[in-house]
């Protein structure tokens, strides 16, 4: 799986998706790692059946804040990439986490969570 990077403040790191599809936060090693699951080919506001087209994914990246206290910094968003659409939304969510902690560990040639 390959990645791209996108900076995002974090006013502007919030995303929605799908009714059907849980927003699942995971916290490991001391960040947060959030799934974006969406419809393959959705952009500019078109509506896309993912039933047909199946699900692309990203992840946002930010570090953990204790518990009660508001979330500051900044986050990063990662692009999980392979040939094909994912089938569903648990096959992309997976494969989000995996690609998240590879990050985190350090894993992935040229990207890193590590100035966040």
């Amino acid at each position: 799986m390959l990645a791209q990077e996108v900076r995002m403040a974090p006013d502007r790191a919030q995303h929605r998706t799908p009714g059907n599809m849980k927003d699942t936060v995971k916290t490991y090693k001391g960040y947060e790692i959030h799934p974006l699951i969406y419809p393959r080919g959705a952009r500019d506001g078109v509506a896309v059946r993912a039933a047909d087209a199946g699900y692309e994914a990203s992840v946002r990246i930010r570090r953990a804040v204790p518990e009660g206290e508001e979330a500051a910094g900044d986050s990063r968003v990662f692009r999980v990439t392979q040939p094909g659409a994912f089938e569903n939304g648990g096959q992309a969510r997976r494969a989000c986490m995996l690609h998240a902690e590879k990050l985190i560990d350090g894993q992935i040639d040229g990207q890193t969570v590590a100035d966040l």
